[in-house]
């Protein structure tokens, strides 16, 4: 048994790497538990004290992968946009609430940590792992809400409301939609 938690950070991540229906049913599901299922049950084994406290922070750190789809990654896509999904539901009852419980959306693109090694970048370059968690940390002193790294990847859910031919383009533009394909 330990004391109260003061920060949460759902960090847990897999990913698979293949089409739809090249990709295992078990891989999947397992992604989906680990990438968003976790969530729920560390939110809800670490939440009440928080709440009883009316303090803490709570950080998702999904990925820009839950912003936007991409292919070769259908599965790793859906759970990051149920983690965002959790998020936004979660922040919203924490303010109908009026709790102090704070909470961080971190949507990353990718970092060098292996776990994408193959992956084709396109545009952007791999982020390198401390710069993202001294970036995650410098997110919660100040209270950030949302966290998209690099900064200008928090502007490609805008582009949604473009015509959906326009945005699919923009991704491919970016490399995006082709970055999996030697993974």
């Amino acid at each position: 048994k330990v004391g109260k938690v003061d920060i949460l950070i759902n960090n847990a991540g897999i990913v698979v790497g293949k089409s739809i229906l090249e990709c295992p049913d078990h891989l999947m599901q397992k992604t989906i538990d680990v990438n968003c299922t976790a969530h729920l049950w560390t939110i809800k084994a670490f939440l009440p004290a928080m709440l009883e406290s009316n303090s803490g922070h709570i950080v998702t750190v999904s990925s820009m992968a839950g912003l936007v789809g991409v292919s070769g990654m259908v599965d790793y896509c859906a759970s990051k946009f149920g983690a965002c999904g959790i998020h936004d539901s979660l922040s919203m009852e924490l303010r109908l609430r009026k709790s102090k419980v704070r909470t961080t959306l971190v949507c990353p693109f990718y970092i060098n940590t292996g776990m994408f090694d193959g992956v084709k970048p396109g545009l952007f370059p791999l982020l390198e792992e401390n710069w993202v968690a001294n970036r995650i940390v410098k997110a919660i002193r100040r209270g950030e809400e949302v966290l998209c790294m690099p900064w200008i990847m928090g502007l490609m859910p805008m582009f949604r409301f473009l015509p959906a031919p326009w945005f699919a383009w923009i991704v491919t533009f970016t490399g995006a939609n082709s970055s999996m394909s030697d993974f």
